[in-house]
């Protein structure tokens, strides 16, 4: 959206939205003085941009600095993240969820969490955790709920185009099940006589690395499947057993998918979707497809496979 930024301050800030899901978004501006004519002289323009992101729940937020250029250059701002971005201009995130406001840095490469807006202001030592990926470091942990402030500043006193990614990740939730150590992804269920077999199907997921056969249940593979060379998938004609005639499903999204009441659960310790911390680079290019339009910038990429 074009959407002016003119004579916005932190306390008028362009809101973002309220976000409950992964999203994306990329921030393109203008910063910096011109040179033009206006009431009692020269001028023109404006230094900072400002942004308030709503978080419905505790997430990341993931700031990059994509890229810059001159008025003078003809290149696509997002793609020449060269050295200049760090020399034209910069990013701050305020949390408006204390008073007064605090200000939160922004991680580093080489912490394991590139980019990420700090949860803390500081790591208060007694808070160790070994089972966590953050090892209880708070600078890690995720922003809390609430309301957030990013402003993007000149540096120089030139006018130029920002590009900005974010990403708003939240932590894995949810029920977590039980899997086998098969090379294809299973879970361990209950038997359920009452189950109809022509309807429980199971997920082969691509690409087929092992040799699998198909048995006892039918199966489903979303979109696509590619075996390797060397392996193979077998489909037997029916269960002997249950009488059921099997399928290899693959194609759209099935609608039939394995129903979940039959897994068993895993009594998870607390604070178990912490203990690892890493991204999903399909789900980020599925939230771009959902929400933006464009093919999908490459500069998010190294973010998410970090």
């Amino acid at each position: 959206m074009s959407t002016s930024q003119r004579e916005r301050s932190q306390n008028n800030p362009l809101k973002l939205g309220a976000f409950s899901q992964t999203s994306l978004r990329l921030l393109i501006g203008n910063l910096g003085a011109r040179n033009q004519v206006i009431q009692g002289g020269y001028g023109n323009y404006t230094y900072n941009h400002w942004f308030q992101i709503t978080l419905t729940e505790p997430a990341w937020i993931i700031a990059i600095k994509a890229g810059s250029k001159l008025a003078t250059e003809n290149i696509v701002p997002a793609t020449n993240s060269g050295y200049a971005i760090n020399r034209r201009f910069q990013i701050a995130v305020y949390d408006e969820n204390r008073t007064p406001i605090e200000q939160r840095n922004i991680n580093e490469k080489g912490s394991g969490y590139w980019a990420h807006v700090a949860g803390g202001q500081s790591d208060l030592y007694n808070t160790f955790n070994a089972d966590r990926a953050d090892k209880g470091n708070e600078i890690y942990y995720p922003l809390e709920a609430g309301n957030y402030l990013l402003c993007v500043s000149a540096t120089r006193n030139e006018y130029m185009t920002y590009g900005v990614g974010l990403v708003i990740e939240f932590p894995t939730k949810g029920e977590d099940f039980i899997l086998t150590e098969d090379a294809i992804e299973a879970f361990v269920i209950q038997e359920n006589t009452a189950t109809d077999p022509e309807n429980v199907f199971e997920e082969i997921t691509s690409p087929v690395t092992t040799n699998v056969v198909v048995d006892s249940i039918s199966a489903f593979t979303p979109n696509f499947c590619t075996v390797t060379i060397g392996n193979s998938v077998q489909v037997n004609f029916d269960n002997p057993v249950r009488g059921n005639t099997l399928t290899w499903y693959i194609g759209p999204d099935f609608i039939l998918s394995p129903d979940k009441s039959d897994r068993i659960l895993l009594d998870a310790t607390e604070n178990w979707e912490y203990t690892t911390h890493e991204h999903n680079l399909a789900a980020w290019r599925e939230a771009w497809s959902r929400e933006n339009m464009g093919t999908f910038p490459a500069f998010f990429i190294p973010y998410a496979v970090e």
